[in-house]
């Protein structure tokens, strides 16, 4: 997850009807935003196969353009479009020769380790070539 540095407002904007001083360090936590959007659904899982729509085939549009893993706005990744290529074709290749899954006696841990970055936790996985 991205994680945006704060800004000082420089005039004092409303907020909701309130004021917010100038020099007030402001953060837009697009994490916190995501979580309360209505279209995600149990939006602290991980569920990866919600982008996949009933035909099993396509993605749900509704989803993907909601997702904001390089920022948006004028501030956002001017190499994104090259990220996203190169994340499908790293990750397409890599499910089609390999099966990653839990060692035996153990599974996989989905649960992130809180902080100002959410990652996953350090496990031990198995890796077959398929």
């Amino acid at each position: 997850m991205y994680v945006q540095n704060p800004i000082a407002a420089d005039h004092t904007p409303p907020c909701q009807g309130k004021k917010i001083p100038a020099g007030t360090w402001v953060n837009g936590d697009i994490h916190y935003l995501l979580c309360k959007d209505p279209v995600f659904e149990n939006p602290e899982e991980f569920q990866p196969e919600r982008y996949i729509a009933a035909d099993g085939k396509s993605l749900r549009k509704e989803l993907v353009e909601r997702t904001v893993p390089f920022s948006i706005g004028k501030r956002a990744c001017a190499g994104e479009a090259l990220a996203r290529v190169e994340l499908f074709l790293g990750l397409t290749s890599t499910f089609q020769h390999f099966r990653i899954s839990a060692r035996p006696g153990q599974i996989i841990d989905f649960h992130p380790i809180p902080g100002g970055v959410i990652r996953p936790k350090h496990q031990t996985l198995r890796v077959e070539k398929v």
